[in-house]
């Protein structure tokens, strides 16, 4: 599928979702956040839902962004290795404190695995980008949907009737 029909899929998707402009933004800006806060496959979707059902934010805005991103996994991880790397490089300490984990034997846990071996400076990397990506995206999606209710307003004005 092309990005560019890729891109226009989702945003039609977020169009439909019934609830306020806000509840809306900030579901999906919470999977958006997952997505960087919580790097492993599948799992930010599910915790997404759950912290969105939580916050009584919209839990279906949540879920389908955080699916949304799940394509981009590999710049996701590639952007908090990179933010990992700018702390560790203001803050030293940081590259000691690291977090216990078994070796794994499947897939997943592999993953998880891998994960953890980066350390404490990854998971502050991903929540430093998580919250960056909520507000953008809340700040973008919140303006989008509030042009697109008030153009659907005026074009309510503008009908007139026979």
């Amino acid at each position: 599928m092309r990005l560019n029909r890729y891109f226009k899929y989702q945003y039609y998707k977020m169009l439909r979702l019934k609830d306020t402009p806000s509840k809306v933004a900030q579901g999906i800006g919470m999977g958006f956040a997952m997505d960087f806060a919580v790097p492993i496959p599948f799992v930010s979707i599910f915790v997404a839902f759950v912290v969105a059902r939580i916050l009584k934010l919209n839990s279906l805005a949540a879920v389908m962004s955080a699916a949304a991103l799940k394509p981009f996994f590999l710049a996701i991880v590639a952007i908090n290795i990179y933010i990992q790397d700018i702390l560790v490089s203001a803050v030293p300490p940081l590259r000691r404190i690291v977090l216990p984990h078994p070796a794994g034997t499947n897939y997943l846990e592999q993953v998880i695995n891998s994960i953890l071996t980066r350390g404490v400076p990854y998971l502050m990397a991903g929540l430093i980008n998580g919250c960056v990506i909520f507000i953008i995206s809340y700040l973008v999606v919140y303006s989008v949907l509030k042009v697109r209710i008030q153009k659907l307003k005026a074009k309510r004005l503008n009908k007139k009737p026979f």
